[in-house]
């Protein structure tokens, strides 16, 4: 089932961490969910950061940007990168569901981060 359910996705910014101030967390639902954080290039998502589930996608993204969460992400989070949120909302799921549909997303997505807040060996392909 998972395979056949298409993630939304959007740009996601910070206020805090932007030099234009943008801000867009407020559109992003209130509502379990996985989630992956992604680089961008030519408006597609790559490089996948991080994935997770979450009970509430605007809270955890929100935490993302703000709270330490590990050297690399905390760099990437808050660094220059435009970040990109894919995202699967799974209202009424419990956490073990939206765990599987996490597990589904890793093995797809590989997410990777080095402590510079990169995708390692991005650079070395170029």
């Amino acid at each position: 089932m998972e395979s056949q359910v298409i993630a939304e996705r959007m740009v996601v910014s910070h206020q805090d961490y932007n030099l234009a101030k943008d801000d867009n967390l407020h559109q992003l639902p209130i509502t379990p969910a996985v989630f992956g954080i992604f680089a961008i290039l030519d408006e597609e998502p790559v490089n996948c950061r991080y994935v997770a589930e979450s009970e509430n996608l605007h809270e955890s993204v929100k935490d993302l940007f703000e709270n330490k969460s590990g050297e690399g992400l905390q760099k990437f989070m808050q660094g220059p990168w435009i970040k990109m949120i894919l995202f699967r909302i799974m209202p009424g799921s419990t956490r073990d569901e939206r765990k599987a549909a996490m597990k589904i997303w890793v093995d797809r997505y590989n997410p990777k981060i080095d402590n510079d807040g990169e995708y390692p060996g991005y650079y070395g392909n170029l």
